[in-house]
């Protein structure tokens, strides 16, 4: 992990709410590992004060680069994508523990759901650029197609890709979890990715955890800090008759599924 600073270099306007964002920063292109977030601060004042994180999306090592992928939110998010071309922005990472894989390649499962989408496609790209690579199959769901934010980078790194809508409007109607239940059915996958929303997360764990099933999650979760100082972060995992609680940003964002008390996540979310 290090502060540096990273130039914008091009911005892509990829739904109405959602920008792609690529910044040059070989130290950042050189360390980063899929499920890694930096934390990026987006003005010279402090208002606003705190840093924005954001799970990297892809690299190019060769060329220094990386990509972020930004939902606006808020004043923060909202400056960050209306940046002109060549700005710095003064940044912290990659940080956190990455997407962990096995050295023996494996049939795979990648569950995304709306921005979640981003550490995924980063995490495709390198299981695919293996020298033996792993099958990749990939799911991905949101309310509407128009939340189904760069589905298309997804799709182009998965041997077999798959989509759902609340709404019908693209692809499968109904929820990601419905079209995960298919898939397990199969009987073929040896371990399960994924990254979206904590309802989402939550029945991807149950459905592996049924399975018997390896499964790792990255958890999106506000951060204050980014860098473990402020406790801001913390999500509640099963312990020994003891409630326990571990740091998103230092600990995750990627933990095994079967660590985290969803029931009680689940209801920190309500």
């Amino acid at each position: 992990m290090l502060t540096t600073q990273a130039e914008l270099i091009h911005t892509e306007q990829v739904t109405p709410s959602h920008y792609l964002l690529t910044f040059v920063c070989p130290p950042v292109a050189e360390q980063a590992q899929p499920g890694q977030f930096v934390t990026v601060r987006v003005a010279n004042t402090d208002a606003p004060l705190l840093r924005r994180p954001f799970s990297i999306m892809n690299v190019n090592r060769a060329e220094g680069s990386f990509e972020l992928l930004v939902r606006v939110v808020g004043r923060g998010t909202q400056m960050l994508a209306e940046a002109a071309v060549s700005t710095y922005f003064d940044l912290v990472g990659p940080t956190g523990q990455p997407f962990p894989r096995s050295d023996n390649p494996k049939e795979v499962l990648l569950v995304a759901g709306g921005v979640g989408v981003a550490p995924l496609i980063f995490l495709a790209d390198v299981l695919q650029a293996l020298t033996v690579p792993y099958y990749v199959r990939g799911l991905f769901g949101a309310d509407t197609e128009d939340n189904l934010v760069c589905w298309q980078e997804f799709s182009t790194r998965c041997d077999e890709f798959t989509v759902a809508t609340e709404d019908g409007s693209a692809g499968e109607a109904g929820m990601v979890t419905g079209l995960l239940s298919d898939q397990l059915g199969r009987g073929d996958v040896d371990c399960v990715y994924a990254c979206g929303p904590v309802a989402m997360l939550a029945e991807v764990a149950g459905q592996c955890e049924a399975h018997q099933l390896p499964c790792w999650v990255s958890v999106e979760q506000r951060m204050a800090c980014g860098v473990g100082a402020c406790l801001g972060c913390v999500i509640p995992v099963r312990g020994q008759g003891y409630s326990r609680y571990l740091r998103v940003c230092r600990e995750g964002p990627v933990f095994a599924a079967a660590q985290i008390d969803w029931e009680a996540m689940s209801a920190d979310c309500e």
